[in-house]
């Protein structure tokens, strides 16, 4: 019987590290609000980073649930840091 030769990653290598980096980046873009007490200066450097953080994270927690080898993981993180920055971008010109 032939094994795959992929091995199985750890929960503690990619699942929790995406599940911690994709929360903490919610809570920080949510406590960006329109009310909120942060400088408006803050808020633009902020936000970005709070963006890259979940998205960074969902790449991560995806990569761990469908298994990818980590090679495969910097190619997601580039089109994510390429959304974030088109995203902020947009906020900018709001």
């Amino acid at each position: 019987m032939a094994t795959s030769s992929k091995p199985v990653l750890s929960f503690t290598k990619r699942g929790l590290p995406g599940l911690l980096l994709l929360a903490l980046g919610l809570l920080l873009g949510l406590s960006l609000g329109r009310h909120s007490a942060w400088a408006v200066e803050m808020k633009s450097f902020v936000y970005p980073l709070a963006l890259l953080l979940a998205v960074g994270g969902c790449n991560m927690v995806g990569s761990y649930v469908h298994q990818r080898p980590f090679h495969t993981l910097r190619t997601e993180l580039l089109a994510s840091a390429v959304l974030v920055v088109s995203l902020w971008l947009g906020s900018l010109a709001r």
